[in-house]
């Protein structure tokens, strides 16, 4: 992760605000549908402020969570139950100790955190390398196809939240620059208990579905199940908003 998105995640109140600018859990529920009732040995990679991870463990599954933040991870282990995970600071080559895992799980969009061919090339054979025999992959990008940075505008991405520490928040994000497959965009924060501003910068990596299969063979994975959507529908090329892979071992 760049010094670009690392920012993002240094300022203690964003952190606070992340779980409620997040707060739909679709992509989780599918997730653990996926996952099973089965006790497995998970590891959620880019764990964020924890809620995927806790859910899993509360569901009885083995966990280790990862996260290149350590604000994110601070704020994690002092949730609710996270006595029943094991937190790192790092990234999927951090839990190679803890191998081998059932499954890896990268939600939140996290994989377009992956800017180069290194990065993407780089973690996936490190989850190849840490998954068992049978093991899998689960992770989510935003279709390139569907342009979503096309809603990123000032007037499109506006919304407000009440935060119980920060009060009132209006946000909304600015899409500052497309070099495909790259695209650069600005949130902005106004807390309106003390009327200050706060701007993060971000960049995403928008793959398509062909490359992405290409860099997961590469990788060692044997085959790849592909969804376009949390129903679990067949992901359309021209019509879906998600790339939902699941790498198999």
């Amino acid at each position: 992760m760049s010094d670009v998105e690392n920012s993002l995640y240094a300022d203690p109140r964003l952190v606070d605000l992340y779980d409620l600018l997040n707060s739909g859990d679709w992509d989780y529920a599918f997730y653990a549908e996926q996952i099973g009732k089965r006790h497995l040995k998970v590891l959620d990679l880019g764990c964020g402020t924890g809620t995927f991870a806790l859910r899993l463990a509360a569901a009885g599954h083995e966990v280790v969570a990862v996260d290149p933040s350590p604000m994110m991870i601070n704020y994690a282990r002092h949730r609710t139950g996270a006595s029943e995970v094991e937190w790192i600071i790092g990234d999927a080559a951090s839990a190679q100790s803890r191998a081998p895992f059932d499954v890896v799980t990268m939600t939140g969009h996290a994989f377009q955190c992956l800017l180069t061919d290194y990065d993407v090339q780089a973690t996936l054979r490190a989850v190849r390398e840490i998954l068992g025999a049978g093991g899998r992959f689960m992770f989510e990008t935003r279709n390139p196809a569907a342009r979503a940075w096309t809603a990123w505008t000032p007037a499109l991405s506006a919304r407000s939240i009440q935060s119980d520490k920060h009060g009132p928040v209006d946000v909304f994000h600015e899409c500052i620059a497309v070099a495909e497959p790259l695209v650069e965009f600005e949130t902005h924060y106004v807390f309106g208990r003390d009327n200050t501003q706060h701007v993060s910068k971000s960049r995403l990596r928008f793959m398509s579905c062909e490359e992405l299969a290409s860099n997961i063979n590469v990788a060692g994975f044997s085959e790849i199940e592909w969804f376009g959507d949390w129903s679990g529908g067949p992901f359309q090329e021209a019509s879906s908003t998600e790339i939902i892979a699941i790498c198999h071992a």
